[in-house]
């Protein structure tokens, strides 16, 4: 039976373990094209392969899961909160002035800073270890890039490890925009990977002025690696009000202005 044919399900759920195993990942709005299914059929057989253990839901779509890497791979990634990115992104482009040096890490909100960029006239100087970012802004007349190197992660399309850290520790850097995994009261930012999480850390202390820039349903959720505590963000930015309402008297007393 071809792909573009009506499948029954076991046929339905092994095309898309095969796919799994050469992609990683694999989005919701493809595999309705492809299986020739309705998008709900598609999101109940992901929840039939999640409860088996096979794959990992996410918004818009599943990837195999790394024991070692719980990262979502950075193409799942782009597909998720576009909206809240873009709002964010704005947002963060108003902190942005001709002459600054800014770093931005191989989180996707950060890809959608770049995306901003591109559409601006600024004079700035955009430091990153993310091979998206660079491709984004490759052309751009009046941005100078200036890339971070070391070891590839192709989950997220960047550069970490040793290396990384030593490359960013060269730049005094003006102002630094990056991403998180969580955010919990009293602890910090936190993230899935532990070298993504001290490059982000290295590009912070390396930096006069700190933005970390996370969607809503980063607050009050926590993962493994420690980024910083908040001694070292000055500004968070985000889409919305917290929930919780304790955000507003935590961030006040640390000096920590809020923007949504």
């Amino acid at each position: 039976m071809k792909v573009g044919d009506i499948l029954i399900k076991y046929d339905r759920l092994q095309t898309i373990l095969e796919l799994l195993d050469e992609t990683g990942s694999v989005k919701v709005t493809d595999l309705s094209q492809l299986l020739n299914v309705t998008e709900e059929t598609v999101r109940k057989d992901l929840d039939t392969l999640e409860q088996q253990k096979k794959l990992k839901r996410v918004r818009g779509g599943a990837f195999k899961p790394n024991t070692l890497d719980k990262e979502v791979p950075v193409l799942l990634r782009e597909t998720m909160y576009q909206e809240e990115k873009s709002l964010m992104a704005k947002h963060c482009l108003k902190f942005i002035e001709d002459g600054d040096a800014i770093a931005l890490d191989s989180s996707t909100t950060c890809l959608s800073i770049a995306t901003e960029l591109k559409k601006t006239e600024l004079k700035i100087t955009v430091i990153s270890n993310s091979i998206d970012i660079f491709n984004v802004l490759k052309n751009h007349h009046s941005i100078n890039l200036i890339g971070i190197g070391g070891n590839f992660r192709s989950v997220s399309h960047s550069f970490v490890g040793m290396n990384s850290q030593s490359d960013i520790a060269r730049y005094l850097i003006d102002k630094s925009f990056i991403s998180s995994s969580g955010l919990s009261l009293n602890i910090g930012p936190t993230d899935n990977n532990e070298a993504e999480s001290l490059v982000r850390r290295q590009f912070l202390k390396q930096s006069q002025q700190n933005f970390l820039v996370v969607d809503h349903t980063k607050f009050d959720f926590r993962t493994i690696h420690l980024i910083t505590d908040f001694s070292l963000i000055h500004t968070i930015i985000t889409d919305k009000k917290p929930d919780n309402a304790n955000w507003s008297t935590f961030l006040t007393e640390k000096n920590i202005q809020l923007i949504y």
